[in-house]
């Protein structure tokens, strides 16, 4: 899928209150499923008893809820706030609620939890991960207890981070977390091809769905290797954030390698209103975090990791050079053959008398609308004359309207040198298109 990063979330608060813990429900269950799209940990929350579904991200500390129109979700004791972050020059306006109750995944749940509103439509990541997204859940989901993450299982389980299972951790790696603002920071060894940069200050960062995010401009007359493209990497509030992306030769976690990964170097210009820590060079993102099973223990400062069978498999992207977004709903009618046969009620021997004649009735469905949001210069889908805000209906002879869009992305995605067939609707004209599928940031080691 599309590759969104979330580069969120400072708050200037108005008045300061203090974060009141989860508490396990039950013991004897505590772990629930997730959904993940476009490399992204997607939980299901209720607050107030309203069922959601949220981001879960290491990046962000606090909990946000994003309002929109066709939400209604009662919330306690609101006041305003405003946030900064990157892609966002002067601040954007929002509203701290105190005293909720936030219930994860059946598991956990606050009766007191803060939860900060922000606009919805400023981020509008629904659109473009394909699934309802109405929050983000941040740190305080990680503060007082030991999370594993099974990204194969889509599991996310909970224990005490004092007194857990023994052989939980057999066979895992433990390695040292610094938590700075709520936030997890580990240090690796990085390969970028033009330069390596040893023991680097990353941020684990699930709010990321690349393999690894570097800011170029910490880094002295560094400049990104080619092959490269300029490319869409991210939203934040105030607009859509770019910069360049490629593959690198590697970086060292700990004695594990992690092989050509896909990196971001998003422009310094959407950077410059965060606040970013001490020292720290970038991310490392959910695509890297999938090459294993993860352990993330804040009150004893531990990450555990062990490889998984995702370990090594190469850093995939989409080759097309166009984003889709999920466009809303719409009601198609299908017409259903309800009568096309009658047994001879006078011979119940005599089987189905076909007639000449047929009864149908219409089938309403509400089927998703996929367009074009974006088309990067000089890629495949560009040099076929695909255009922004063409409505895709079919791929490969399969109709958009029964997929997901994960399921699309993924086609766009499969393999080098593939043929892509489109079909779609510009306007009212009906458009064929076809392009091969070509990586466009293929390793190429730096001489």
């Amino acid at each position: 899928m599309k590759i969104i990063i979330l580069l969120l979330l400072n708050i200037m608060f108005l008045h300061s209150y203090a974060q009141r813990s989860f508490s396990l429900i039950n013991p004897k269950k505590n772990s629930f499923k997730f959904d993940l799209s476009g490399n992204l940990v997607i939980i299901p929350v209720k607050v107030n008893g309203v069922e959601l579904s949220f981001l879960l991200d290491t990046g962000v500390k606090e909990t946000i809820l994003f309002a929109t129109p066709q939400d209604s979700v009662p919330l306690e004791n609101v006041s305003k706030v405003k946030f900064s972050g990157i892609g966002i020059e002067d601040g954007v306006e929002g509203i701290m609620a105190v005293g909720n109750e936030l219930l994860v995944g059946n598991t956990l749940i606050d009766s007191l939890h803060n939860i900060y509103v922000v606009n919805g439509d400023d981020l509008d990541l629904s659109s473009h991960i394909g699934v309802p997204i109405n929050g983000i859940l941040g740190s305080h989901f990680f503060e007082d207890y030991m999370i594993k993450v099974d990204y194969l299982k889509k599991r996310i389980s909970i224990y005490d981070a004092y007194e857990y299972p023994e052989k939980l951790t057999n066979k895992f790696t433990r390695l040292p977390v610094l938590l700075e603002r709520s936030r997890p920071y580990v240090h690796i060894d990085v390969d970028l091809g033009t330069r390596k940069v040893e023991d680097a200050k990353m941020l684990v960062d699930m709010g990321n769905s690349d393999g690894m995010l570097v800011f170029p401009f910490l880094l002295d007359s560094f400049e990104v290797h080619e092959p490269s493209i300029y490319d869409f990497i991210g939203r934040g509030f105030n607009g859509l954030i770019f910069g360049k992306r490629n593959r690198i030769e590697g970086f060292d976690w700990s004695g594990f390698y992690i092989k050509e990964p896909i990196v971001s170097y998003p422009d310094s210009n959407a950077v410059h209103a965060a606040k970013l820590a001490v020292n720290r060079v970038g991310s490392i993102g959910n695509q890297v975090l999938q090459h294993f099973h993860v352990l993330l223990n804040y009150p004893k400062n531990e990450i555990y990791l062990k490889k998984n069978r995702n370990f090594g498999k190469k850093f995939e992207i989409n080759m097309s050079g166009m984003e889709i977004k999920h466009d809303g709903l719409e009601w198609t009618k299908r017409r259903i053959t309800t009568n096309i046969g009658k047994r001879d009620s006078e011979n119940p021997n005599s089987g189905i008398n076909v007639y000449n004649y047929e009864e149908f009735k219409y089938e309403f469905t509400l089927r998703p609308i996929y367009k074009i949001a974006s088309v990067r210069e000089g890629s495949p889908a560009d040099l076929a004359g695909i255009k922004v805000d063409d409505e895709l209906l079919k791929i490969n002879g399969s109709n958009a309207q029964s997929m997901k869009l994960k399921q699309i992305i993924g086609k766009l995605m499969h393999k080098d040198g593939e043929e892509i067939r489109l079909v779609l609707l510009r306007g009212t004209e009906e458009v064929k298109a076809q392009f091969i599928l070509k990586d466009p940031i293929p390793f190429k080691k730096y001489q």
